[in-house]
């Protein structure tokens, strides 16, 4: 290979791509496993164990259950999701109507109280401000509005403002950390006032964010500092 790559370079460049190409398999598998991920103009990329997703969806939902499937592929450490919300015809609506059917939607859900909420939409794309108590009416909002025929996109900023955490806080988060039972993890969890802060390693990027959505779920969590690594 005289003026090119010489063979064991090419071999070693080759072993060093395995990995990806083989993750890269993986993720278009369970792409096309799960039936909310609308697969036919999607492309993947992976490179450094970061899943790259891109092209178009017909849904805001279809492009939730791409970012979740690569989320849940053994190996991958992140997903990069740039795939755009192209809407049907039939399914886009303005502003003002999108956003009069969102504010019927937090008003109608029982578990978000809607009184704390504001909401704008820009463009099919909503952003909802406010604050709320606990981080299950913060993911019931965005949960609502999710599956609202129009939405191009949603933009959570509303703030987790708890009354006061209990006495036995940092013995409450430890437990539901051991509830979410993550085989091959270690992780370790410090507390300080209403944050909890997550450290070590976690099997996959689903397991990462399993180990969040646990400890969110503690009464008097006002913030996670999620400091794990994929591995």
């Amino acid at each position: 290979m005289e003026g090119g790559m010489g063979r064991e370079m090419w071999l070693s460049h080759a072993e060093e791509l395995m990995p990806q190409i083989d993750l890269q398999a993986r993720v278009w598998a369970e792409l096309r496993g799960d039936p909310e991920a609308d697969v036919a103009d999607i492309h993947v990329e992976v490179e450094d164990f970061v899943a790259t997703l891109s092209g178009t969806v017909p849904s805001y939902v279809a492009r939730l259950a791409v970012e979740q499937a690569a989320e849940r592929v053994s190996g991958i450490r992140s997903v990069v999701n740039e795939v755009a919300v192209t809407l049907p015809a039939g399914d886009t609506s303005s502003d003002d109507l999108l956003g009069a059917a969102v504010a019927q939607a937090l008003r109608w859900d029982i578990r978000v109280p809607h009184h704390l909420l504001a909401a704008r939409v820009l463009r099919g794309w909503v952003t909802l401000t406010g604050s709320v108590p606990r981080q299950r009416e913060r993911s019931a909002a965005e949960e609502v509005v999710t599956y609202l025929t129009g939405v191009r996109g949603i933009t959570n900023l509303i703030a987790i403002e708890p009354s006061a955490a209990p006495p036995d806080f940092p013995r409450l988060a430890k437990a539901a950390l051991q509830r979410a039972a993550l085989p091959g993890s270690r992780i370790s969890l410090e507390t300080h006032d209403r944050t909890v802060a997550l450290r070590g390693r976690v099997h996959s990027l689903a397991d990462r964010l399993a180990a969040e959505r646990a400890v969110w779920a503690v009464p008097g969590v006002a913030a996670v500092e999620d400091l794990l690594t994929v591995g």
